[in-house]
């Protein structure tokens, strides 16, 4: 098993970086195009959508708000990827140690990955979904715009 870690600085405050993590008004911006469906409690069950159709499932496993957020994470959108065993998914937020006011920091750690060519490929999709989140709150662009 493998874990794959990735941080990001963002100038954006905590509430605004939790907002967009959670709000599927928010998600399709950044998050390629997907749409959060969250019911932030416990034990609840969550979704991405894409064209229709669930493409990310999972439960909450905990709820810290403003501050961190675990699921478990199940992807549909690829066969390979689907066939990949249920994992978990922390997001972390959290402010920086030294003092640099206005700038948040993001922590995304998937846990329980095999170690394999498309658990591998999943952290680039990480890499594009936090940056995307960085380009969105920093410039008010989206990093994505989804093809209809």
């Amino acid at each position: 098993m493998t874990t794959q870690k990735i941080q990001i600085a963002i100038k954006a405050t905590p509430e605004t970086v939790w907002n967009a993590l959670v709000d599927g008004n928010i998600t399709p911006a950044y998050y390629i195009g997907f749409v959060a469906d969250f019911d932030l409690t416990v034990g609840a069950p969550y979704r991405y959508t894409a064209g229709g159709g669930d493409v990310i499932t999972g439960t909450i496993v905990s709820v810290d708000p403003g501050r961190e957020l675990t699921t478990t994470f199940n992807g549909l959108w690829d066969p390979a990827v689907a066939e990949l065993p249920e994992t978990t998914v922390t997001f972390s937020i959290f402010e920086p140690f030294m003092p640099m006011p206005g700038v948040t920091f993001v922590s995304l750690v998937h846990d329980g990955l095999p170690d394999s060519p498309t658990a591998a490929h999943l952290e680039i999709g990480w890499v594009t979904i936090l940056s995307g989140l960085k380009t969105l709150l920093e410039t008010n662009a989206p990093i994505f715009v989804p093809s209809h």
